[in-house]
């Protein structure tokens, strides 16, 4: 972990990667971030946790190789639970507790490969949603996708405590895209403009609009929860990510290792597809795409 102070008290921004062991851009942009020291003028304090969960990272794994728990589902978490339960309940009591801003770096991990996003979960009060979103804008060209929210993850023990959060995810693939690396730094930098806590960084805006979609349905942004695989087998796409598609579009087939006839995968909706399996190797449940209307 690395705090920066500035001369002047301020915000207090936590930045945090490896949420998940096999996700590696956060780690990477921060590690960097950490190398190159505090920005001049820095006001407030900024908290950088190149990689929140060390056991999975280091397993090479998305989930806590002792419990098995997907930290990203752990929070608030217990003092005398699981691994991945105390972890959660650490971060949140000793870091967002005193924190006002929050940023988690996700990416799609190994297994799966995104149409890189900046989410935020919908919030009741209008100052909170309005920090968010302009939070969210820093990370254009990334499309926004702000949902209502669900238990379990940092950005709902973010919630509990009225601070204003987002998460962003990079490509994945199991590597981190200097693309994404590039996307990530300004975006940073952008924030911490925005917020105040540095001058505005001299950085060319994105020469579109972020695309953003806002929607009522928490199930719209679980992403586990999307055209599961029937069954164990081999997973045959068909589709491309960031394609556009109709629903009952085949988005590929499941085979199994038997000489069982293959089942077609086909979109639930109509849109893009955002997110798609790499790992061809699947077990029943495995999400194999997310199409969402943007």
């Amino acid at each position: 972990m690395f705090v920066w102070r500035g001369e002047e008290p301020g915000h207090v921004l936590l930045v945090n990667g490896g949420t998940h062991g096999d996700e590696y851009e956060g780690p990477t942009l921060l590690r960097q971030w950490a190398q190159q020291g505090p920005p001049p003028g820095l006001r407030g304090t900024v908290v950088l946790v190149p990689v929140l969960n060390e056991a999975a990272f280091f397993a090479g794994q998305r989930c806590h190789p002792i419990d098995g728990g997907n930290l990203a589902r752990s929070f608030p978490g217990r003092p005398r639970g699981r691994p991945s339960e105390r972890l959660a309940y650490l971060f949140d009591t000793e870091l967002l507790a005193q924190s006002t801003h929050y940023i988690d770096l996700h990416s799609a991990g190994a297994a799966y490969e995104l149409l890189p996003w900046v989410g935020y979960g919908r919030h009741s009060h209008r100052r909170v949603e309005r920090i968010q979103s302009q939070m969210a804008a820093c990370f254009a060209p990334y499309w926004c996708w702000a949902s209502p929210p669900s238990s379990g993850r940092t950005l709902s023990a973010a919630r509990q405590r009225g601070v204003p959060a987002l998460y962003v995810e990079c490509q994945g693939a199991g590597g981190a895209a200097p693309a994404d690396l590039a996307v990530l730094d300004r975006g940073l930098q952008r924030v911490l403009g925005h917020l105040g806590m540095t001058a505005p960084p001299r950085i060319k805006p994105s020469p579109h609009p972020q695309i953003r979609r806002v929607t009522r349905d928490v199930d719209e942004a679980h992403l586990q929860a999307h055209h599961p695989a029937p069954f164990d087998g081999l997973f045959l796409p068909e589709a491309t990510l960031g394609q556009r598609v109709r629903r009952g579009t085949s988005l590929g087939q499941v085979a199994s290792l038997s000489a069982t006839p293959p089942a077609t995968i086909t979109a639930h909706r109509t849109g893009r597809i955002v997110m798609l399996r790499r790992q061809r190797s699947v077990t029943a449940g495995d999400a194999l795409a997310t199409v969402v209307p943007i």
